[in-house]
């Protein structure tokens, strides 16, 4: 015991520092002992690494909200990917619409054609499978254009940017199985349609009176299918995803994303339905000033229409299509990443797959899809 200036000492604590207080860490590796006493290092825990757009866990409902939105300032080739299929579907689409309606009425309305109730019927026909085939291929770039988004939603999760060149070397062979669930999808529709219209035709049928007990009878029957619709949209909305990042067959796929939805049915759809309505909301937002102020404007410089109210009328239609192009394109690519995270999600509480993902980002080996089926 020593009492020479600097108070009481222990025996042996001259030169020695000062031993670390409960709660506090001991020295790091390489430094020399506690009061020549080695000192174990303690590793604290530490949480999964966030290598790219979320931490490699199972996600909650705030990230699955906000994680899309990432996508698009990181993916600017999905959303040049998006615009195209939007662009193309307006083009080709609207352009067999337009026909089919000027092409039938400028044959109806000629009074002097003989044949003029055929004619009629066989616009309507034509106008009916015009909006079909626009049906179809709006079904088709939705599904074509999530199965494209979710290979860049894992790759950059894994912290990877891939360019679209690379999507499409991934997601290519996939393609044809993605029209094929479109064409399903478009099936079950046109079944649903024909279902409600024949029970309103047949009561019709039947007798003048029938009408009353058809018409209530098959509203009943479409708000039974809208919400039949919707129940069977959540769960298979995760097809796509599956039928790309584990190359499964199209049964294999929707079993798969029948499954996975298994007991998260309300979580997958509060995510979509959410992102959805905040879309819509955003959309009208910024949509309705650019087609209203150029509206306005003509009224006030040419009250009486006849020469700048039409070109601002026309400049405000151009617009409202352009953004309408632009905000669907940015709508899809959230809607789509969302549907991939919420894919990811599930395999992530389900199955493991954030311990699959952090091991492959400790030690990548690019002989090993992490995504794949089954991998440990």
């Amino acid at each position: 015991m020593s009492d020479s200036g600097g108070g009481w000492q222990t025996p042996g604590s001259g030169d020695a520092r000062e031993t670390p207080r409960y709660g506090q860490y001991g020295p790091p590796p390489g430094q020399p002992p506690v009061g020549g006493v080695d000192v174990p290092a303690v590793e604290g825990w530490a949480p999964p690494p966030k290598p790219g757009l979320v931490p490699l866990r199972p996600m909650g409902f705030g990230t699955l909200l906000g994680a899309p939105f990432k996508v698009l300032r990181q993916s600017r080739a999905l959303i040049g990917l998006a615009l195209a299929l939007q662009v193309g579907v307006f083009v080709v689409g609207g352009g067999i619409l337009v026909a089919a309606v000027f092409g039938g009425l400028g044959r109806v309305t000629d009074f002097e054609d003989p044949d003029q109730q055929p004619l009629i019927a066989g616009g309507i026909a034509a106008l009916i499978l015009s909006a079909i085939v626009l049906m179809i291929l709006s079904v088709a770039s939705s599904a074509v254009l999530q199965g494209f988004v979710v290979v860049g939603v894992a790759r950059a999760v894994l912290g990877q940017r891939t360019r679209l060149g690379e999507i499409w070397r991934v997601a290519r062979s996939r393609v044809l199985p993605l029209i094929g669930w479109t064409l399903l999808v478009f099936l079950a529709i046109a079944l649903e349609l024909a279902i409600v219209a024949g029970i309103m035709v047949a009561g019709a049928a039947a007798a003048p009176a029938g009408l009353a007990i058809s018409i209530p009878l098959g509203m009943i029957v479409g708000l039974g299918f809208i919400v039949l619709t919707v129940w069977l949209s959540v769960k298979l909305s995760l097809l796509p995803s599956a039928l790309v990042l584990e190359h499964r067959r199209l049964g294999a796929a929707l079993r798969r994303s029948w499954s996975l939805t298994n007991g998260y049915f309300w979580r997958t759809f509060g995510v979509q339905a959410l992102l959805t309505v905040m879309i819509s909301v955003a959309t009208q937002v910024i949509t309705t000033p650019i087609s209203l102020i150029p509206t306005l404007l003509g009224a006030v410089i040419d009250p009486n229409g006849t020469g700048p109210a039409l070109v601002l009328s026309a400049v405000s239609s151009v617009l409202s299509i352009v953004f309408s192009l632009i905000i669907g394109a940015i709508s899809s690519v959230v809607l789509s990443s969302a549907t991939a995270l919420i894919y990811l999600d599930l395999r992530m509480r389900k199955e493991g797959l954030d311990l699959v993902l952090q091991r492959h980002v400790e030690r990548p080996d690019s002989s090993v899809d992490p995504f794949a089926p089954g991998v440990v």
